[in-house]
């Protein structure tokens, strides 16, 4: 889950303030029951990665946010949102998820380049997974200890070291590779969650959860992105190696807004595996930079979303 200040504006001004915050945070865990697995605060913007065992992330939201941004306002005398409208949230997978997007929360500070490593960023729960004196009560370290061997020495020299592994090769988003932008997990659990929530109250605990109701069609997808960046959708039929960074967006906006597997994806695309098609859309990340194509293809995802 993550919430961005309006505007990107910063949600913390100095340490106080994001002691704070992490104050709101613990209490809200601990009155709410939820199991922590990892978070990080920026200055911007924060990620927590946890567990509700009852359903009552709004009103926890509603009391880490609104609970925070009334000290923030009252402390530095402004008035208005701090929040940019809602969080976000992504339902995540356990196998081979868990750990995978701890560290990416983990990482946050480094890919800032606030810090060399994740242990030296006081506002995370990484160092608790470094080093046990570090450790609060209401953070679940051993859960995802678990899958590097345990809570034991060996366990968390291996964590360090899957940690230290994306220092050097930064891990994917989590929410570039969601599902919908709020699915994160093999296919068969993608379609199991997209069936499960879909028309049911509970769709209301997380914000995106209306767009299970948009059923943009996979053709669709393709057709008008080869039309937005005047590309030729012949040549991306099975076996080509276009390169059009056409192609290359239809794929990312597929896996985000259709109701189709990756393997649906890649076939309809031309992409050879599932591994081409990942490869596609981190070209997409690159691309995006610049600011013709980064407006033409948001420009065509509001397009398809208010269509279907």
């Amino acid at each position: 889950m993550t919430a961005r200040g309006i505007e990107r504006g910063r949600i913390v001004r100095d340490k106080v303030d994001r002691d704070r915050w992490v104050e709101n945070l613990e209490t809200v865990v601990k009155e709410r029951g939820w199991r922590v697995f990892a978070f990080a605060l920026m200055s911007n913007h924060f990620h927590v990665f946890f567990q509700t065992p009852d359903p009552n992330l709004c009103a926890g939201m509603r009391d880490l946010n609104g609970g925070y941004a009334t000290y923030f306002n009252g402390r530095h005398g402004r008035n208005g949102h701090l929040f940019e409208g809602r969080y976000k949230a992504v339902v995540v997978e356990h196998e081979g998820h868990w750990i995978e997007l701890s560290r990416y929360v983990h990482l946050n500070p480094v890919r800032a380049r606030l810090v060399p490593g994740p242990e030296d960023w006081a506002w995370s729960s990484y160092s608790g997974y470094h080093r046990k004196t570090d450790r609060v009560d209401w953070v679940d370290y051993e859960t995802l200890l678990t899958e590097c061997g345990g809570d034991t020495k060996a366990g968390r020299r291996r964590h360090r070291e899957y940690v230290q592994e994306g220092v050097a090769r930064p891990p994917k988003s989590a929410f570039r590779e969601a599902a919908f932008g709020l699915i994160l997990g093999s296919d068969g659990f993608v379609a199991r969650m997209a069936n499960l929530m879909e028309g049911r109250g509970e769709a209301r605990e997380v914000p995106q959860w209306r767009q299970l109701q948009r059923r943009v069609p996979l053709e669709a997808v393709i057709e008008r992105t080869a039309e937005a960046f005047d590309n030729d959708r012949s040549s991306w039929a099975a076996g080509s190696r276009s390169d059009d960074i056409g192609r290359a967006v239809a794929a990312d906006l597929a896996c985000r807004l259709c109701h189709a597997t990756k393997r649906q994806i890649a076939d309809a695309l031309g992409y050879r595996s599932q591994g081409s098609l990942h490869h596609a859309r981190a070209r997409v990340a690159m691309a995006l930079e610049s600011t013709s194509p980064r407006r033409k293809a948001a420009r065509l995802e509001r397009q398809l979303t208010n269509d279907y």
